[in-house]
């Protein structure tokens, strides 16, 4: 059984190109909020899968966690499906699995591992938890436990 941490970006500022987008102050506190609010659940991520955008890994690390991360293009501007690929692409057993990256593509892969759960609107900084069943993700293997939005 794997616990999967879902997190949309901290808040971020303007930039061209997009994928340049650093946090903003803001972005940075959603972050650490973020985090405690993890550390409350008594959860600590074994791995992080961040997508390679500058926001997203700026965001891992203001997070502030002891764990190690792999950032990938593939989680940029990506949907549902894909985000569930890469973490089915993550090697070893990993209880608690932080995934950061973009809107829509994961509320997308939230929506499809558990496709009856009210999910909430994914702004910046949000954290979705859901309970993985053994195997791949794949459609219907979520359930989700909870969420929060700092």
């Amino acid at each position: 059984m794997t616990v999967l941490a879902l997190m949309r970006h901290g808040e971020s500022g303007m930039s061209i190109p997009d994928e340049a987008r650093p946090i903003s102050a803001n972005g940075r506190d959603q972050a650490r909020r973020s985090a405690a609010w993890l550390a409350e659940q008594g959860l600590e991520p074994g791995h992080a899968l961040v997508s390679s955008a500058r926001r997203t890994v700026e965001t891992f690390h203001a997070m502030d966690l002891r764990c190690p991360m792999t950032a990938t293009e593939e989680l940029y501007e990506c949907p549902g499906r894909r985000v569930l690929d890469e973490i089915n692409g993550v090697p070893g057993d990993v209880d608690v699995l932080l995934v950061v990256a973009h809107f829509p593509g994961l509320p997308e892969a939230a929506a499809q591992l558990d496709p009856g759960a009210e999910l909430p609107g994914f702004a910046p900084g949000t954290v979705v938890l859901l309970d993985l069943d053994d195997g791949p993700a794949a459609p219907g293997s979520g359930r989700m436990l909870s969420w929060f939005t700092p």
